[in-house]
């Protein structure tokens, strides 16, 4: 275990043994009569528990990297998640209870303490049991002076980070998903990445929803940082290599056809476009396989071109004000999965580690459209971040 793990993990436990303290006084403050014995005694079995399962499955015998059972994970995620957010407010009131209310009795402090724990973990049990299944479908009009005149009104249709690993088998996500695509009777589709967590065998069971899905034979997708297998540990580069080839023919199992830093010509009538994929490219340490001049070969500079790539930071490293590519379509950043609406004004803790982590921007004449995705990883909430289908209208603009 390197040594930022270590360190990591020493603050995690420090942290966590602190505000552990904090709720078990609240606790013990607030509980009086005949129950405040079985309440502390079910609050240090529930607490063990989980200390232990935490041991358990990431440190010894177990490690995430070597985890095959990602609902397992995924479960134990949203458990410790929920104990760490519910602690956080029964520690903090109990500070303030300790050195201003003490003296007069009160416990109003304590109560609130209480009742803002109970109000998170509603919150974080309803993103994990409904929020992440409900799918918001994004109508996108755009305008364009050089779209070709046959491809006005042209309907694409944008999904991205299904993460099927993550998806438990009476899930019915992927169901509403072909339904919603099939009324929607796009054009094209685009798959921008993650199609699974790590394994090919993720996509055993999903084939014939995918193959419901309607797209007019044109389905396209790319690979995103997780469909690489990256994230575990195997036992040999062969093993690791089969497993990704495995991935590789699940994209034509489910209908798509993958675009791995190459181009295809999207034809109507006399017209075309030209659809660019490549591979996934983001910041360290996420990998950058892609290889945009490859991918754009034998493109005449003034085609109309709609690129493909999972990481947005790609756009703003190596397209926007650099390539002329009128629309890159990307995913991978979930909207962290959680998001809140000030004002109307979408906002995620996304936006602290990059700039474009949702919906439309644009550079001059470049536009990018960041879908937040289907599924999840790491925790299996979504939280007024819903799963996203996008539907692009492409509109030409007459010049007089």
């Amino acid at each position: 275990m390197r040594s930022f793990q270590i360190i990591s993990l020493l603050i995690f436990i420090i942290f966590y043994g602190l505000i552990t303290i904090g709720a078990f006084q609240n606790i013990k403050t607030t509980v009086n009569g005949k129950y405040r014995q079985k309440v502390v005694w079910f609050f240090w079995v529930y607490t063990v528990l989980l200390i232990f399962s935490f041991i358990y499955l990431y440190i010894y015998p177990n490690e995430p990297k070597g985890a095959t059972n990602y609902v397992l994970y995924f479960f134990y995620n949203t458990i410790l998640f929920i104990d760490v957010v519910v602690k956080i407010p029964l520690s903090i009131t109990f500070l303030f209870y300790l050195f201003f209310s003490r003296k007069n009795k009160s416990k109003t402090i304590l109560f609130s303490g209480l009742i803002l724990s109970f109000c998170l973990a509603t919150l974080i049990i309803y993103g994990t049991i409904l929020g992440n299944q409900n799918i918001k479908v994004n109508q996108v009009e755009l305008n364009f002076s050089n779209l070709p005149p046959n491809f006005s009104q042209y309907k694409i249709v944008q999904i991205s980070d299904i993460h099927l690993g993550s998806l438990l088998e009476f899930s019915n996500l992927l169901e509403k998903t072909a339904i919603n695509i099939n009324k929607i009777n796009p054009d094209l589709i685009l798959f921008s990445g993650d199609l699974v967590n790590n394994f090919s065998n993720e996509t055993i069971r999903w084939e014939n929803t995918f193959n419901d899905i309607n797209a007019k034979g044109n389905s396209f997708s790319i690979l995103g940082n997780h469909d690489y297998g990256n994230y575990s540990r195997w036992p040999d580069e062969e093993s690791k290599q089969n497993n990704f080839e495995g991935i590789i023919k699940s994209h034509k199992k489910l209908g798509f056809t993958l675009l791995r830093n190459e181009n295809v010509v999207i034809k109507m009538g006399n017209d075309s476009i030209f659809l660019i994929g490549v591979e996934n490219w983001g910041h360290p340490p996420f990998p950058q396989y892609a290889n945009l001049d490859s991918a754009m070969f034998n493109i005449p500079e003034n085609a109309f071109k709609i690129l493909m790539t999972h990481d947005p930071a790609h756009w703003e490293a190596q397209i926007a004000g650099k390539k002329k590519i009128e629309l890159t379509v990307s995913g991978h950043t979930h909207g962290l999965q959680l998001g809140i609406k000030p004002a109307g004004i979408p906002f995620s803790l996304a936006y602290l580690t990059r700039k474009n982590w949702s919906g439309l921007y644009q550079s001059d004449n470049s536009y990018l459209y960041v879908n937040t995705g289907l599924g999840t990883v790491g925790i299996p909430w979504r939280i007024d971040m819903p799963p996203e289908i996008t539907v692009f209208t492409l509109k030409g603009i007459e010049i007089d």
